[in-house]
């Protein structure tokens, strides 16, 4: 999932408020759910007025074997999504996708038909009207449609949590050195690229530097709960100096006191600012005073 820049800017602009972002990230979510739930019954309704097969055949017809689908569209709508069949097959090419998306569909139309067999009193039909046209699905159709919408949800929100914390880094950075007045000079934020004359590189893409540039600081950025025990780990893999956090627990606090790391606690902090300033001073790299 991606996140526009208005969206990146009010997350930066409430952490650095000591308030809690996650709100930020489940409206985008939603948002972007509602829009896909709405395109898929337009592209349902359509689908139907010009197929009318009584079986699933008008849904693989439209939906999964369709040349203008994306396979990582036609996994969704198939049940599943393409780091999941990645995962288990080691693949996400168009072919691997596209099999395990018929595959599956194969799978739940038997599953459907089995419910269907022992399910008299069960009810189901989703109507979807646009202006004078309606269709109705039965319960089978209905189902597959749930289920789709289901994973969608799913994909989005584990993609939205994976990824915010990346696309936030770098701005929460350049806007707090902003905001403390370190010069662009000793800022580092360029995109992390290996270096293939070391046997290992960490990958990190912000630095700091000292007053005579003698020194460079590591900066990790982490938008974890509270009781993470990824908080050392990180920090110890990528040979982080400096940690941002969006809450640490104690024992988050104490691991990283035991590695000499700087730390900042951003959630209900009233002294970020002053907070971060302090570690450029102990760190000795340079900045105007705010």
């Amino acid at each position: 999932m991606r996140f526009d820049s208005v969206i990146i800017q009010s997350v930066v602009a409430k952490l650095l408020q000591g308030d809690d972002y996650r709100e930020e990230v489940i409206n985008a979510i939603n948002l972007e759910f509602l829009d896909f739930a709405l395109d898929f019954f337009k592209a349902i309704l359509e689908a139907k007025m010009q197929d009318c097969a009584l079986n699933l055949e008008w849904y693989k017809t439209h939906f999964i074997n369709n040349a203008n689908i994306k396979p990582d569209e036609a996994a969704i709508y198939a049940g599943m999504n393409k780091k999941t069949i990645s995962n288990i097959y080691g693949s996400a090419t168009k072919e691997v996708v596209l099999n395990v998306a018929n595959a599956n569909i194969d799978y739940l139309e038997s599953l459907l038909t089995s419910l269907g067999d022992s399910s008299d009193n069960i009810g189901i039909t989703l109507k979807i009207t646009y202006k004078n046209i309606a269709i109705e699905l039965n319960l089978s159709e209905s189902l597959l449609v749930i289920n789709a919408l289901a994973t969608k949800k799913i994909a989005l929100r584990g993609g939205a949590w994976s990824s915010i914390g990346k696309r936030v880094e770098k701005p929460l950075m350049l806007t707090l050195c902003e905001k403390c007045g370190v010069k662009q000079e000793f800022i580092n934020a360029e995109v992390f690229s290996k270096n293939k004359e070391l046997d290992f590189d960490r990958e990190v893409d912000f630095k700091l530097y000292n007053v005579d540039k003698s020194k460079e600081y590591r900066v990790e950025v982490k938008l974890m709960g509270k009781g993470n025990p990824e908080s050392a780990d990180a920090v110890i893999a990528r040979d982080s100096h400096i940690f941002i956090a969006d809450t640490l627990s104690e024992q988050n606090k104490r691991q990283l006191k035991a590695l000499g790391v700087e730390f900042l606690e951003l959630k209900n902090n009233e002294r970020i600012l002053l907070d971060f300033v302090d570690i450029l001073e102990r760190l000795q790299i340079p900045y105007e005073k705010p």
